[in-house]
């Protein structure tokens, strides 16, 4: 456990910008080798395979976009360079995801505490870093304005704990711990005051009504599964499915209409450079079947190399529908959602059961959230913890499924 912890750690602290980013990818790979040689010495099958179908669950959309890319490039003739930064993140995800299912094969579901743990480490070193600095009476007197003012007001000090990647990782566990309930009858309130804690000193504003969103909808699509039963799950989840894809689409047709930021300079909402991005782009893409997409990780390598005379960063668009819109086409985005929203939540449903299916869709409703205006598809603590939460999640469903079965006893 404390070795878990300890590496742990470290990877979260380079998503706290304090170590190489490089580092916890090697960290991810460590933790995967720890877990195979765990089952090599004392092999675990069900255990494994319990591992290995959520490694493709979640493994195969990053797969799709890569297969897709590499047409894309090969009918282009892009050089191995372009490729190989276009495949980087592909590798990137790939160990996040091994790190999620070696740490759920090692630890059970006990793999969540210790994440949380170690996250709470990393971002409180950081805390005492800046209360050291600027004074912890000035720190915890900016948090509580920031608090109250819903961030209209952001001083100095606690500006130093905006940790991008951190706090969406810890909207998570936010979210987690409004809608599970332990099978273990533990007592989460500490772990959801660590969480609420942290979330809240970054105070990232498209977060919390994601957050809150995600609650509702888990509890109301709770109840009606109490009152109604599971039948018409699968159908609501189809027409969610369908709804939220069209709805996606004509998020990206008023953005590419120029519409969304007509409304935006209306209604005074500053969108902090977003329109300056989304119009930059707006001429290398359209709306329609015949786009197929520039490849993945097309907006790095061409604002990267587009940086002339724009004093803004241009290798991002802060939204990562519109991204994976751009660089993967107009089907592969089709099939990507069809498969994060209604193929992935239907699994869940049939090899575990209704509420593992709805605390997948009230993940889902929180980390798209994020991705309408920033570029969390590839940050680490996100990507881990959603996926490690709900790894252990059904977990526990399965073992409480199985302590419940009854194996009758006959006499002779």
């Amino acid at each position: 456990m404390a070795l878990y912890i300890l590496l742990s750690f470290l990877s979260f602290y380079c998503a706290c910008y304090k170590l190489p980013v490089g580092l916890k990818y090697g960290i991810n790979l460590v933790v995967f080798a720890w877990a195979c040689a765990a089952f090599f010495v004392s092999p675990q099958f069900e255990h494994a395979l319990f591992c290995l179908r959520f490694f493709i669950l979640f493994f195969f959309p990053y797969l799709m976009f890569w297969l897709w890319s590499a047409g894309i490039w090969i009918t282009e003739f892009q050089s191995w360079p372009y490729i190989l930064r276009g495949s980087q993140n592909i590798i990137y995800m790939l160990t996040n995801i091994l790190y999620v299912i070696g740490a759920v094969y090692l630890f059970d579901e006990n793999a969540t505490t210790y994440t949380l743990i170690s996250m709470a480490l990393a971002n409180f070193a950081v805390f005492v870093q800046v209360g050291l600095r600027f004074g912890f009476p000035r720190l915890i007197s900016e948090y509580i304005t920031l608090l109250l003012t819903f961030a209209d007001n952001t001083g100095g000090a606690v500006r130093q704990m905006e940790l991008h990647d951190m706090v969406y990782g810890w909207g998570t566990y936010v979210v987690y711990y409004m809608i599970h309930r332990s099978f273990k009858e533990e007592k989460n309130i500490w772990k959801f005051i660590v969480s609420v804690f942290f979330f809240t000193l970054a105070m990232k504003r498209i977060a919390i009504p994601g957050a809150m969103a995600a609650v509702m909808f888990y509890w109301v699509m709770k109840w009606f599964v109490k009152r109604f039963g599971t039948r018409p799950l699968r159908g609501i989840i189809t027409i969610i499915t369908v709804v939220s894809i069209a709805g996606l689409f004509g998020y990206l047709m008023i953005i590419r209409s120029g519409l969304f930021i007509e409304l935006a300079e209306r209604y005074d909402v500053d969108l902090m450079s977003r329109d300056r991005l989304w119009t930059f782009y707006q001429d290398i893409y359209w709306l329609s079947p015949t786009y197929l997409g520039k490849g993945i990780r097309f907006i790095y390598n061409y604002g990267s190399t587009h940086m002339e005379n724009i004093d803004i960063p241009i290798a991002v668009v802060h939204n990562v529908f519109l991204e994976l819109y751009i660089e993967t086409g107009f089907w592969c985005w089709i099939v990507w959602l069809f498969y994060e929203l209604s193929f992935r939540v239907k699994r869940l449903l049939e090899m575990f059961d209704a509420e593992a299916a709805l605390g997948m869709m009230a993940m889902n409703i929180y980390v798209f959230s994020t991705y309408l205006t920033d570029n969390t598809s590839f940050y680490f603590p996100i990507n881990v913890t959603y996926r490690l939460v709900m790894m252990t999640w059904c977990y526990e469903i399965l073992r409480y499924r199985q302590k419940k079965v009854v194996v009758p006893v006959y006499d002779d």
